[in-house]
């Protein structure tokens, strides 16, 4: 996203909040989760970053960005040899080195991405984040377009990365999306939007008052311009 469509997306996504009752306090951000090379951290296996100029610089304006790397997180150092999403025969789906470098890290993924959300959902750690943006195509981060491998090294298909398809089972409703899909001015309103609809919604919980607002939230929604945004927005409330 460009410096003029930061600045368009800053005032129109501004007013939608208002539109919707959520707009967002500088003490009170909605708290979302970003793949720390997102935001520039030098986490990557090579070394390097992925800095991602609308994730670092223009989200923050009404997001709270937290950085995790799951991969550094379970021990992996930087740098590391690369891995990979290999399809076995016997034991499903492995994230490892094909050289044997770096071990099936498949499990280590998956019990980071449970303690982050937490073992239930009622957890405080779960309800600490409204959000997730996460690197696409990664092993441990992807959502849905990290390469599937067989044994012999040949892409088979594509999947999601193990850190972030154990969150999508873990924590469904949640918005989740990969830098690739904030290419757009509107792509990061409807994402800052969804991200405080969820967070609405958790606080209200399931009662009677949960329901009222729903009503009311919905004929907000409705006011919106955007056919693709009201869309979006309303399935959102409706998980």
């Amino acid at each position: 996203m460009s410096a003029h469509q930061g600045d368009a997306a800053s005032s129109r996504l501004d007013r939608w909040l208002d539109t919707l009752g959520l707009t967002s306090l500088n003490d009170d951000k909605p708290r979302v989760g970003v793949s720390a090379c997102l935001m520039g951290r030098l986490v990557r296996y090579n070394g390097e970053a992925k800095r991602h100029g609308t994730v670092a610089d223009v989200l923050p304006r009404w997001l709270h960005c937290i950085e995790y790397c799951p991969e550094v997180a379970i021990g992996l150092p930087v740098p590391r040899p690369p891995v990979d999403i290999i399809a076995t025969d016997d034991a499903g789906q492995q994230i490892r080195n094909r050289d044997g470098l770096v071990a099936d890290i498949t499990d280590a993924l998956h019990t980071y991405a449970d303690d982050l959300c937490g073992h239930d959902t009622h957890s405080r750690k779960a309800s600490q984040l409204d959000g997730m943006i996460l690197k696409a195509r990664s092993p441990s981060c992807g959502l849905g377009n990290t390469p599937l491998l067989d044994e012999a090294g040949q892409q088979i298909g594509v999947t999601d990365g193990g850190f972030a398809g154990r969150l999508k089972t873990r924590w469904p409703t949640m918005p989740m999306v990969h830098e690739e899909q904030l290419a757009r001015a509107v792509d990061v309103e409807a994402f800052v939007l969804s991200v405080c609809v969820y967070r609405q919604q958790r606080r209200w919980g399931n009662n009677g008052a949960n329901d009222a607002w729903n009503r009311e939230m919905r004929e907000r929604i409705m006011a919106l311009p955007l056919t693709t945004l009201r869309t979006r927005l309303l399935l959102q409330l409706e998980q």
